[in-house]
């Protein structure tokens, strides 16, 4: 179901991404629980007390709205990944890690989203983690499914519970990595910070990724 409301253009188009905007990050560094539709409203700048209910109505539909609008962006990036890389042959490893990595690190949206979008996650997955999988699965995680079903092709010499472990805390590791990035470019880190400048963690981030998934297994 789309909770979506249609919108004209205009400044009503500007006033709910900037109530987007501000309740991502809002919900980022504070918390889900600890954010009131107020607050959200006199972030954005905005005189209407009531304005996050007329755009969106209740906090539920704002927070699927900000999933579902993140997730579509990455998984949109990763389909389109997916489908250059097999059109070229037969993918490797790192081919797939790529893919599941660079949509997330290069996450870029009209409202925001690659300022605050895995810190919220972080919020969304600690408080609200039902929804959240709900939210962010199905038609939203087709990109990621078909990752899922590579990795495991490739790493078919593993036993599947090992595999699927590796799975579970390379996304874990890779969305922590994220949110710190974020956290470090608000504290002033440019595109030249030894650790959290754009290539030089796009590249570790993968690196990384690879390493977990392809790490030597103890003999048990």
């Amino acid at each position: 179901m789309n909770l979506v409301r249609p919108q004209s253009a205009g400044r009503g188009g500007t006033t709910r991404n900037e109530l987007k905007r501000a309740a991502r990050r809002l919900f980022a560094e504070r918390g889900i629980a600890a954010v009131g539709m107020r607050e959200i409203v006199e972030a954005a700048g905005q005189r209407n007390a009531a304005a996050v209910h007329y755009y969106f109505g209740s906090k539920d539909d704002l927070l699927r709205e900000l999933v579902v609008e993140g997730a579509d962006l990455i998984d949109d990036a990763r389909m389109r990944m997916l489908d250059e890389a097999e059109a070229g042959g037969a993918l490797s490893l790192r081919d797939v890690v790529r893919a599941l990595v660079v949509p997330n690190a290069e996450l870029r949206g009209e409202t925001g989203e690659g300022e605050t979008y895995f810190r919220f996650m972080t919020s969304m997955q600690t408080e609200r983690r039902q929804m959240f999988d709900e939210w962010a699965g199905g038609e939203h995680s087709e990109g990621y499914v078909r990752c899922l079903t590579h990795f495991h092709r490739l790493l078919d010499h593993l036993p599947l519970g090992l595999v699927n472990q590796r799975l579970l805390f390379a996304g874990l590791s890779l969305r922590t990595l994220l949110a710190g990035r974020e956290a470090a470019r608000d504290a002033g880190a440019g595109p030249d910070h030894p650790y959290w400048g754009e290539q030089v963690a796009l590249d570790g981030m993968i690196d990384a990724v690879e390493a977990i998934l392809t790490g030597p297994a103890r003999p048990a």
